[in-house]
Parts: structure tokens; C-alpha cells; sequence
């Protein structure tokens, strides 16, 4: 039961930290969802650059990264 109520306190913490969330349309919450996880993948690739020096977008580097965004 715990469990189960952490979750929901989770994702109605994440429903709302998202941005203006609606019960009604659904396109506009996938949006805020979207714009919020490209916010994440930015954050992350910063981070990496700063304290990692990886640079995503360095040629030598063999590695190909997709976005989870694509």
C-alpha cells in the first residue's frame, strides 16, 4: 500500500512540475512533457561537458548518441 501511494504522490508531483497540466487535452500535456525531457537531455549534456569535458557533438569521438527526443 506504501508503494502504491508513493507512486501516485510521484506522479502527481511530476504532473505538476511539468508545467500547466490539463485533464482535458491530452496533446498539450505530451508537449510540456516533451519540451520538459529535451529540458533533462540538455541539462544532462551540460553537466557531461562541464564535468565530464565529453563533448556530444565532437567527430573524433566513435560514438553515436540518439536523442531520446527522435
Amino acid at each position: 500500500m506504501r508503494k502504491l501511494l508513493l507512486l501516485v504522490i510521484v506522479a502527481i508531483a511530476t504532473s505538476f512540475s511539468t508545467g500547466c497540466f490539463s485533464f482535458v487535452d491530452w496533446e498539450h500535456n505530451l508537449n510540456h512533457l516533451k519540451a520538459w525531457n529535451e529540458d533533462l537531455d540538455r541539462m544532462h549534456r551540460t553537466f557531461d561537458r562541464y564535468i565530464f569535458n565529453y563533448d556530444y557533438e565532437d567527430p573524433s569521438r566513435d560514438i553515436e548518441y540518439e536523442s531520446p527526443n527522435t
